[in-house]
């Protein structure tokens, strides 16, 4: 709401308000000391300052009364307003939120019912742990391949220990030697991993 002109200005009514109380203070103080100020006397002092503090009192209530100031019910309203509005912004965050959120969750349902297990898959299962019971044999197979050469090049390097090797040739073995031992445990723990 707006509020109506003023017909007197506040820092006005506050200089009467304090002239009037300066009047009424005198002539208390007049009255009670039974003293004069030449021909004016404490009872007329007072008399004076309690008529002026009516009068203003008077004004004031009118100008209240005409202008009907509303400034702290207009303060009040705005917050009150605002708080609302704020309240309706969490209500509509949440609202958008909700609905997201149920979006999210058809969608996931959609997705879940058009996944389809296979009617097949008990049988790629066994088809599976055959094919992976095959690799495991035949690793067996290569290891144990491997372990007969692994013997057969100690018995040559045996053998050719206490023969006139060329220089270079006895490095050569040992190197075949210890990459052939390299293997042999590979394959062993491959072996070892797929019988788990």
């Amino acid at each position: 709401m707006k509020s109506k002109k003023k017909f007197l200005p506040e820092n006005v009514i506050e200089l009467m308000f304090g002239v009037g109380a300066s009047v009424v203070i005198i002539g208390a103080l007049l009255k009670i000391t039974h003293a004069d100020l030449g021909p004016i006397t404490g009872n007329l002092m007072l008399s004076v300052g309690l008529v002026t503090e009516a009068i203003i009192f008077a004004i004031a209530g009118i100008q209240g009364y005409l202008t009907g100031d509303s400034s702290v019910e207009d303060k009040g309203l705005q917050t009150i307003e605002a708080e609302t509005q704020n309240l309706q912004s969490a209500v509509d965050q949440t609202v958008s939120g909700l609905t997201a959120l149920n979006n999210n969750l058809s969608m996931a349902a959609k997705a879940t019912s058009a996944l389809a297990v296979p009617d097949d898959i008990s049988e790629n299962m066994t088809n599976y742990s055959s094919n992976l019971s095959d690799a495991s044999s035949k690793l067996s197979d290569i290891n144990k391949l491997y372990d007969s050469l692994n013997t057969t090049l100690s018995e040559v390097n045996a053998s050719t220990e206490s023969m006139n090797i060329p220089d270079g040739l006895g490095e050569e073995l040992t190197k075949m030697k210890a990459t052939i031992n390299e293997l042999n445990a590979k394959y062993a723990a491959m072996l070892e991993g797929m019988n788990k």
